[in-house]
């Protein structure tokens, strides 16, 4: 083979390349955004849900007891719980982005444990109001228990809770599923399997849910 003719075949290849690139470059910028998860859009047993449960509005929010961000929302929607329920069944769902919050798949484990003896949204609201004492500890657990004895839980069975294969799995199972969907921030919102990523403010979030 001659020099013109490798150079020619190089030449070919190159520009070949470029077209394989250019065609993938193409499909990639034309290739909708899913923003409808009706797959998600069940309530399961072992769901943590509050506000009008005979709704048929699902909002869905998956959420890291260790992300400021979620903090914010959920000071938000106690606020606005305080001037009216929303005529939604509110889901929360455990997304702990444990890459980058070190004790946020254990702040999970303790809200779990605390659903067992009906005090679910107690420790949510705990563990979200007092972040800051928390989230920098090397091992939380004592704090959790604190705040356990706080909501005058049973501290014996909510050590055994916390820790067990059950509620460690209910957490890995809304952490599989978040993952699944291709979520990678918190918190996100759902509703009605629609994700919300067109309301950009707080007011715009407050009336989207005073209008259903």
């Amino acid at each position: 083979m001659t020099m013109n003719s490798k150079n020619i075949l190089i030449t070919i290849g190159s520009i070949t390349g470029i077209f394989i690139l250019l065609f993938f470059i193409y499909k990639l910028l034309n290739t909708p955004i899913q923003s409808e998860f009706p797959e998600i859009n069940t309530i399961k047993v072992d769901d943590q849900t509050r506000w009008d449960k005979n709704s048929k509005n699902i909002l869905i929010e998956y959420s890291d007891f260790e992300c400021p961000a979620c903090a914010d929302r959920h000071s938000f929607l106690k606020e606005l719980e305080k001037e009216a329920t929303p005529n939604a069944v509110l889901v929360f769902r455990n997304f702990p982005l444990y890459q980058i919050h070190k004790n946020a798949l254990s702040a999970s484990y303790a809200a779990e444990a605390a659903g067992y003896q009906q005090k679910y949204w107690e420790m949510n609201s705990l563990l979200f109001e007092n972040q800051d004492k928390w989230n920098n500890l090397t091992d939380p657990q004592d704090f959790y228990i604190s705040l356990a004895k706080q909501l005058n839980l049973n501290l014996d069975q909510f050590k055994k809770d916390m820790n067990s294969k059950t509620v460690k799995d209910k957490v890995q199972a809304d952490l599989n599923e978040a993952e699944k969907i291709g979520l990678n921030s918190t918190p996100t919102f759902f509703l009605n399997g629609k994700k919300l990523d067109d309301i950009k403010t707080l007011d715009e979030f407050k009336s989207l849910l005073k209008s259903l």
